[in-house]
């Protein structure tokens, strides 16, 4: 299983998220590593653990910033939050009481929403965040 990388087109232009997304990243590189260890479901919990924690964190902030600029696709962007934080607190919930995980499938997964997620929403939520900072107004739902 390959390691998730960062790469240029990740950059979104916001020190803030973009740091958050290397964290993030290298997370989920760690859960990896743990899953292709074979070190046990114990290693593998406390790095999902680390994942939902950091992650759960990252999303706060990033939705107090959609408030504050009020960010005209915040809903549909939370739900994907609260989505992906459901699945990862079931995969973590499934190892703390033995379950195995389909390895490749998580790993598949988490690399696809993670690229996709920042490659799509978070781009068009950093973009608003630039506007709001040069001072021109948000755009407004119709």
């Amino acid at each position: 299983m390959a390691h998730l990388s960062w790469t240029d087109d990740l950059y979104t232009g916001n020190k803030l998220i973009d740091g958050e997304h290397r964290g993030l990243i290298g997370l989920v590189n760690a859960l990896f590593e743990s899953m292709n260890s074979g070190q046990g479901n114990d290693r593998i919990s406390q790095a999902m653990h680390e994942l939902i924690a950091y992650t759960g964190n990252h999303f706060g902030r990033e939705e107090a910033q959609m408030e504050r600029v009020q960010y005209v696709a915040s809903l549909a962007h939370k739900a994907e939050h609260i989505k992906l934080l459901r699945q990862l607190t079931d995969l973590g919930a499934m190892l703390d009481a033995g379950g195995k995980i389909n390895i490749p499938a998580v790993s598949d997964f988490l690399s696809e929403w993670l690229r996709e997620h920042i490659l799509t929403m978070d781009m068009k939520l950093a973009a608003a965040l630039q506007m709001q900072r040069s001072g021109e107004p948000a755009p407004q739902a119709h």
